[in-house]
């Protein structure tokens, strides 16, 4: 079974980060225990669906997305937070929101890592929520916009010639033609 003793003390030891962080604690040191927490959900998940090997990059995602998680609460509480005197991250510890930022964009880039290294039956909704949806998560939360797909050509039927996009060819959640993500079967986050 999972070990609940690490949630536990991830609980105990953040209440004490944050009674102790002030101007210049380091944002991560705050976000530590959230990404121990989520690290041990996501490897334990291995463990549940037969996969140990998996257990590592599991851990890795799960612990970025604790990062993520953290991070994407507190910037979109800060001002509510601010208003009510309650505790905020940036606040405490005078991150900029830039510096947010790019600690958000840096645990993306390496959720989709670390997922390349996953062994997925079929890792169509994983794909979805931990690539798509996770950025759409950050684009709202800074009030940013991004398109992490290629450009489509009109020569493949893909965009109307007036650039206008219809519906997309075939069915999305369909079996895709081939393996065209490597050697790891049905993994999306594998080479091209």
């Amino acid at each position: 079974g999972f070990d609940t003793a690490l949630l536990v003390d991830a609980v105990d030891r953040q209440t004490g980060i944050e009674t102790l962080a002030g101007p210049g604690t380091p944002l991560l040191t705050v976000t530590e225990p959230t990404e121990t927490a989520t690290a041990a959900a996501f490897a334990h998940t291995a463990v549940l669906a037969g996969k140990p090997r998996n257990a590592a990059p599991l851990a890795e995602a799960g612990r970025l997305f604790g990062r993520l998680a953290h991070l994407l609460d507190a910037v979109e509480d800060r001002e509510a937070d601010a208003a009510s005197g309650a505790w905020n991250p940036l606040t405490a510890t005078g991150t900029p929101t830039a510096e947010a930022r790019r600690l958000c964009d840096d645990a993306l880039h390496g959720v989709r890592l670390a997922l390349r290294e996953v062994e997925f039956t079929d890792g169509r909704l994983v794909h979805v929520l931990l690539a798509h949806e996770l950025r759409r998560s950050v684009d709202r939360a800074f009030g940013t916009s991004s398109c992490s797909h290629q450009g489509l050509d009109v020569s493949q039927g893909l965009v109307s010639p007036d650039g206008s996009f219809g519906p997309p060819p075939g069915n999305p959640y369909g079996p895709p033609p081939g393996n065209s993500y490597g050697p790891t079967p049905g993994n999306p986050y594998g080479p091209t």
